[in-house]
């Protein structure tokens, strides 16, 4: 049975890939389509249209130059099918996003670039949840307090949420959800990917009222 998968981007020859390790106290989650019987053949090319469950077993489509052991387990974020195409266009997209961990039960196939598996999910962990990760200092404020007046940076505000980009010419970039609760703004969410690589780190990071000013970010009174 095979128990290390190891995927490849679209240049021939290139053995650039991301090593997947799983940390107890930093949740990092790789991007993947979710399906399950039911969701097969249905809108959107049968991706999950509900949120996955503790205990219930899906269907995962992992598709970007990654290497995984398969002996262990890994974190995979969730999307509803909308955002999962379309990107982070609402607060309905963002609040639907989970960190699920998730345990191989088999390895339905496995490309050059693309493998499909069977998992169960054993845990799941939302980005509004308190205390989920520990508290951080200077580690993306740092970042953002000098890219944020980029040409390549944008930021856009919802009501309960505000999501900061940093796009590098299509090449490389971030994505930083902020989460504005209790007259508070912090990190939320941090997604880095490039041409190898497309990953999530739950993150808990506080912004002062001078960040928010400088990022623009639009909170209520």
């Amino acid at each position: 049975m095979q128990e290390i998968i190891t995927l490849h981007c679209g240049i021939d020859g290139c053995n650039t890939h991301y090593e997947y390790k799983h940390d107890e106290e930093n949740i990092v989650g790789i991007c993947a389509q979710w399906r399950n019987e039911k969701s097969k053949g249905g809108d959107w090319a049968g991706l999950l249209p509900e949120k996955p469950n503790v205990g219930e077993k899906y269907e995962l489509l992992i598709n970007f130059a990654l290497k995984l052991d398969l002996t262990q387990s890994f974190w995979v974020t969730y999307f509803d099918p909308y955002t999962e195409h379309e990107g982070l266009e609402s607060e309905l997209g963002i609040n639907s996003m989970l960190f699920c961990l998730c345990r191989k039960k088999s390895v339905i196939e496995v490309g050059n670039r693309t493998a499909k598996l069977e998992i169960e999910v054993l845990d799941i962990k939302k980005i509004t949840e308190d205390n989920v990760t520990k508290a951080e200092t200077n580690k993306r404020t740092e970042f953002l307090d000098k890219e944020i007046n980029s040409r390549y940076v944008s930021v856009e505000n919802f009501e309960k949420f505000s999501v900061i980009r940093a796009n590098y010419q299509s090449d490389w970039g971030w994505t930083y959800i902020i989460e504005k609760k209790n007259g508070k703004s912090r990190i939320a969410a941090e997604n880095h990917w490039d041409f190898h690589q497309t990953i999530w780190q739950l993150t808990n990071e506080e912004l002062s009222k001078e960040q928010e000013k400088k990022y623009g970010i639009q909170t209520s009174v």
